[in-house]
Order: C-alpha cells, then structure tokens, then sequence
C-alpha cells in the first residue's frame, strides 16, 4: 500500500529480471477516481497503458534497435485509445511506424522523432502523422496531422509547442482531467560523471558511469529496481511523484578508485518536469603500510592521520596488532602524515590525478 499527498492512496507492483521489467501502478483518491499505469517490456516489445475514469491510453510497441533499454530508431506500434472510458463510444486504434534519433536532449527527450500511422474507430478511419523536434530549449515543437480522432472524423492539423518535461509524449495536451492528471508525473535525471579535472562540472570529454546503477542508487531508503527507471546514455531517468526525496550513494556501486564528495542528499520532485541531480565522481587513493619503532618492531594500535594542508579534512587509520594502518579515499590534495599527533620526518605526501591509486608507505 503506498500514500500519496493529496488524499491518494493505491497499489505498486515493480518486477525486474534480466530480460523484463514490469512497473504497475493504481491509485485513488478520496473521491474514489481511479488512475492506473502500467509499463512492461520483454526483450523488444513494451507493452503501456495509463489511464482514470474519463479515458485511457495504450500502447504494443516493438523496437528495432539492438541496445537494451533503447528505444531510439525504428519501431512497430498499435495503439489503442478512449475518451469515454465507460461505455466505450469514443475509441480509436492506430497501426504505425515510429523513427526516433539517437541524439538526445539534457532531460532525456530524443532530439527529433516522426511517427505515421492508418487509424480505424468509432468515428471512422483516415491517416495520422506526427513530426516533433526538441531544437528549442525546454520545449517540443510538433505537428500532427490526424484524419480521424476519438471524437471527430474530420481532418485536422495542428501545430503544438509542448514542454519537453512532460513525460507522457504522443498524447495530445488538451483540457481534460485525463492531461491534467498525467502532468502530474515528474521524476529525477540521476547523472554521476568522472570529474577528472575535479571542478565540480560535467565537461564533454567527462563521461556518465552508469554500469552498475542498483548498486549505485536507493531513494527513500528503497533499492532502484523498486521504481520505474529508464537507463540511458545520458542518465538514469527515475519517475517519481512529485514531492521531497533522499537519494543515497553506495560505493559498493561505484567503479575502483572513485568517489564522490557526498554520500546522500536531498532532491525535490516538480509535478511534470525531470529534475536534474549531477554526481560529480573524483579520484579516491589509498596509503598503506606498517607503522614500527626506532628498532623495527611494528607498532599495534597507532593512530595514524593525513591532513590535507589547505583544507585541514583528516583521514585517519588505527593500526593492527601487526602495525598495517589503511587510509582510504584520500583526495586529491597535499597531505601531511601524522603518528599519534606527531609528525613523520617524510616529505608532504602530494596525491594528484597522475598519483597510484594504491601505494605502499611505511612509517618510523
């Protein structure tokens, strides 16, 4: 059972396995209105359909593209819609064609795509056509051409400007409780990146790591897997609810010798818009060695710290009954070494980019 602001409340079933992936979602609200969701692929094919008590939209698609989780390229869809969800009287299905590129925009949107399709219902039959871009910034610009529709079937063309964040794409904005409802939806455009100049931006030769990423993530103390995800080239596309989430790292998830500089934090979800959330990943080095006494002998139970100069963050290691100490996820930065807040006659140790990851440095 999950609750909802608002005075929702509803059942969420996510499943996923190698080859599939199923997200279903019902809620209601107080005054007893139904609105349900559901997302299911299986290798090529996804099958999705969403909906309330005013009308419904679904959809059999299969694509082409050999990449998993990519639907860009070529694909084969039938569709089927109602705007009148009761009685059935307004109804239409489509058989098409869809071509999306492979290029996409910072949300997530690809950055054109055309669709054609014969449609057949209640109110006749005739050809539907859509070209769409996302060239202007925060916005799809689209024409549509529909012979037919649920309600009418006479011709029509239009030319929409739509926002770019709305995530139900193909369904035509208009003024009904239906689009009002689906707007609704938002979610977060997780992108951790390989900070290699560690400035704290994404730059273009920085890419996105995302091989492993229900290691990575948990939002509201819940696994990834737990929520509708979309994974792609340029992010991890979560959707969400609107409303206040805290999203945690775990480094079992990231790659050898990376970290980021914060291990949890808090995003706000807008109702119909993506928010962006980017992880910046710098460089982690690790010093090792045995701590010993003027004779050699290892020294169990030191405490052994680096002090970074300019910033004073310490990082500290106790050593074992062997005398190992183990400092990790040192930064890049000019580190003095103390031994139970004493100095050591070394030199400063400086760790940068070029820097071994993983160093021997024995103590006296």
């Amino acid at each position: 059972m999950d609750s909802r602001d608002g005075g929702f409340g509803g059942l969420q079933l996510v499943h996923n396995h190698k080859n599939s992936f199923t997200f279903a979602r019902v809620t209601f609200n107080t005054q007893n209105y139904l609105r349900w969701n559901l997302l299911q692929r299986l290798g090529l094919l996804e099958l999705k359909t969403n909906g309330n008590e005013i009308a419904s939209f679904s959809e059999l698609a299969y694509y082409f593209s050999p990449k998993k989780l990519s639907k860009q390229g070529n694909s084969l869809f039938v569709s089927y819609e109602t705007s009148n969800f009761f009685d059935q009287s307004d109804r239409l299905t489509t058989l098409g064609w869809r071509y999306r590129s492979p290029q996409r925009t910072v949300s997530g949107n690809y950055l054109w795509e055309t669709q054609l399709g014969y449609g057949t219902g209640s109110q006749g039959s005739g050809l539907i056509a859509t070209l769409g871009t996302n060239i202007l910034p925060g916005f799809l610009l689209r024409g549509r051409y529909q012979g037919v529709s649920t309600t009418s079937d006479e011709p029509s063309f239009g030319l929409e400007l739509v926002s770019n964040l709305d995530l139900q794409r193909g369904i035509k904005p208009d003024t009904s409780r239906q689009s009002n409802y689906l707007r609704t939806q938002g979610g977060i455009l997780i992108q951790p990146f390989f900070d290699r100049n560690d400035n704290g931006k994404r730059d273009p030769n920085e890419p996105i790591y995302l091989e492993r990423p229900n290691l990575l993530f948990t939002i509201n103390n819940q696994p990834l897997q737990s929520f509708a995800t979309k994974v792609q080239n340029d992010g991890a596309l979560v959707y969400l609810s609107p409303g206040k989430y805290r999203l945690d790292l775990d480094p079992a998830g990231f790659p050898a010798n990376w970290q980021t500089a914060v291990e949890a934090l808090a995003v706000d979800v807008v109702a119909g818009s993506y928010t962006p959330v980017m992880l910046p990943m710098i460089r982690s080095f690790t010093r090792s060695g045995i701590v010993t006494d003027s004779k050699g002998r290892p020294i169990p139970g030191a405490r052994v710290e680096a002090i970074e100069v300019n910033s004073g963050q310490r990082q500290f290691s106790v050593t074992n009954g062997a005398g190992v100490y183990y400092l990790q996820g040192l930064q890049q930065g000019n580190y003095k070494i103390e031994v139970n807040g004493q100095p050591r006659n070394i030199e400063t140790l400086q760790l940068e980019e070029t820097s071994a990851p993983f160093q021997e440095l024995n103590l006296q």
